[in-house]
């Protein structure tokens, strides 16, 4: 889905600043972001797998492939993915299942202030994403997935994020508080709502006269 049918994707964008009471993340140095011979070759290889596959496959047409990608894709449509830059920014955006890992790079590097400069995207610790041509959702990011960023060619600048993204740097709230303000609020429901059910109950037992009360218990 490269070119402009992904450009017209709405992205979602947020960029966020973790807690600061939150532990920081080891980094990994620049040498694991680079290729060496046997990631090559893997890649290489899954290529002419992919390839092979296809061409001993005769019995499934393309369209029947594409009816079954199709129909696996509708469980989760989209996905959404943070990257967390070298500085711990975290980009945030929404793609489509479908949208491969090359629109994913593409997006990454029109934010950047320096998009000629070489990096890589993994997820953690260090299963670098190095075939362009897979889909998000068989690359396994859906419906969700956090991605490292890291910089192979060395820069000035850590973050590398364009100055009008970084002003839109808002801090990411954690689960637990939201979790936390909404069981208040339960509760505070709870309690509001026994207690007028207890002053109900009660109104209406000082409702009924003490004659009628006398009458309704008397046994004949």
């Amino acid at each position: 889905m490269s070119g402009p049918e992904a450009s017209n994707v709405d992205r979602q964008l947020k960029i966020l600043s973790p807690p600061k009471n939150t532990p920081s993340i080891p980094e990994l140095p620049e040498s694991a972001y680079r290729l060496d011979n046997n990631e090559l070759k893997k890649l290489y290889q899954s290529s002419i797998e992919r390839r092979e596959k296809l061409e001993n496959s005769p019995l499934k047409t393309q369209k029947m492939r594409d009816a079954e990608e199709q129909e696996k894709l509708k469980k989760h449509p989209k996905t959404t993915i943070r990257v967390r830059m070298p500085d711990h920014t975290i980009v945030q955006a929404t793609f489509q299942s479908k949208e491969k890992i090359s629109d994913l790079y593409e997006f990454i590097r029109t934010l950047l202030e320096t998009p000629e400069r070489k990096f890589v995207l993994c997820l953690p610790p260090r299963t670098k994403l190095i075939d362009p041509m897979i889909s998000l959702y068989k690359a396994g990011l859906s419906p969700a997935s956090n991605v490292l960023f890291g910089w192979i060619e060395k820069g000035n600048n850590d973050s590398g994020l364009k100055k009008e993204f970084v002003d839109m740097k808002q801090e990411l709230s954690l689960p637990s508080q939201a979790t936390e303000s909404s069981s208040q609020i339960s509760g505070s429901s709870s309690t509001s709502s026994s207690s007028n059910q207890t002053a109900s109950n009660t109104s209406t037992k000082k409702a009924v006269p003490k004659w009628l009360q006398k009458g309704l218990f008397n046994k004949k």
